[in-house]
């Protein structure tokens, strides 16, 4: 894999000239300016948005904006053996989709010696743009969101290569190490916060730690899971700026996993949107969902299995808040999203499943 850049400035016209053609993205001329219209730096990494100008000659498909993701300078990464997994997604795994709804992928870089790594992509940032509230987007923009979804999984459905060159299945032991970790990270949240965390809530941890390592035993085999974003709250869809023009796309596949289509689902609306809203919305988004695999050629998947999917990782929900506290993340975050996986945990009845799988 190339050398990796550290910042904007080191994208030269010598040097985007040479990736470019490198990864048949130039097929005449050279670059002959790079200007940088914006940087952001987030918590593990700095984005830029870059203008590309070309010497006379150079064709139609040469880049004109592009996006760049390095490394944040003053994050901590660690020597690793594999590229992140967002650059294996966009590098190897996407390739393999039909017209997929990604940006274009123009080059990537990653050292193995610092973890360090670069991420080369199309700004789509013109044509598209995120939902103006995440927490309460349009309906419109959650059904192309869930359309979006629907597309991915069907296509990834039992497909032959998850776990054989793309994503990985779990073992027995995999399984039991995931509940395991789950479990004691839950006895030293509870352990942390004492009495502030509501009784209800810790009944509801306890009785579903009761049923592990359950909640992981559908991933050992291919049957019945896809290729999964693992972060699809909706700041993580680019919708079109004119309304009814344009498709969706979807960005910033860092968490992808082999898992059950649902996942995605419920991560969206159990963890972000407010109880009345999800309540109101869940169950005609869930159905849409489920007629746009039927339509991408998904078969044996019927309504109920989708539905009681869709629960089963609502059980699962509530811990993910947990490992956000882990990560040190403000009980301004954690807090309202376990609020709201628990309001889920309670509507759509999950302790039938808990004490039948108990």
């Amino acid at each position: 894999m190339p050398e990796v850049i550290a910042n904007a400035e080191e994208v030269t016209p010598l040097w985007l000239t040479e990736r470019l053609r490198a990864n048949g993205h130039l097929r005449r001329g050279g670059v002959s300016g790079v200007r940088v219209k914006s940087s952001r730096t987030l918590p593990v990494s700095v984005i830029s948005r870059l203008e590309v100008e070309y010497e006379p000659g150079a064709g139609p498909e040469a880049p004109r904006s592009l996006f760049l993701k390095v490394s944040n300078p003053d994050f901590v990464n660690e020597p690793r053996e594999s590229p992140p997994e967002e650059i294996v997604f966009y590098s190897s795994v996407a390739p393999e989709m039909p017209d997929p709804p990604v940006p274009r992928f123009y080059d990537a870089g990653f050292s193995r010696e610092t973890g360090r790594s670069h991420l080369l992509l199309e700004d789509l940032s013109e044509t598209h743009r995120h939902a103006p509230d995440p927490l309460a987007p349009p309906r419109a923009s959650c059904e192309a969101a869930v359309d979006c979804l629907a597309g991915v999984h069907a296509h990834w459905w039992e497909h032959a290569r998850l776990g054989a060159g793309v994503g990985r299945l779990l073992d027995d032991a995999g399984v039991r190490g995931l509940a395991e970790a789950t479990a004691a990270r839950y006895e030293t949240f509870a352990g942390s916060l004492g009495g502030r965390l509501p009784r209800a809530w810790r009944e509801t941890f306890e009785r579903v730690i009761a049923t592990f390592p359950r909640p992981w035993a559908r991933l050992t085999s291919a049957r019945g899971l896809t290729l999964t974003h693992g972060d699809a709250h909706t700041l993580n869809f680019l919708f079109p700026r004119g309304r009814g023009v344009g498709r969706t796309y979807l960005v910033d596949w860092q968490l992808w996993h082999v898992h059950i289509g649902p996942r995605d689902l419920a991560y969206m609306m159990t963890l972000f949107w407010a109880p009345e809203r999800r309540a109101r919305m869940e169950e005609p988004l869930l159905r849409r969902y489920h007629r746009g695999l039927l339509a991408g050629g998904v078969e044996g998947y019927g309504w109920d299995d989708c539905l009681k999917d869709y629960r089963w990782s609502a059980v699962r929900n509530v811990f993910i808040p947990l490992l956000h506290w882990s990560r040190g993340w403000g009980e301004d975050f954690w807090r309202p999203q376990l609020e709201k996986a628990m309001h889920a945990y309670d509507d759509l009845r999950c302790v039938e499943l808990v004490e039948g799988a108990a």
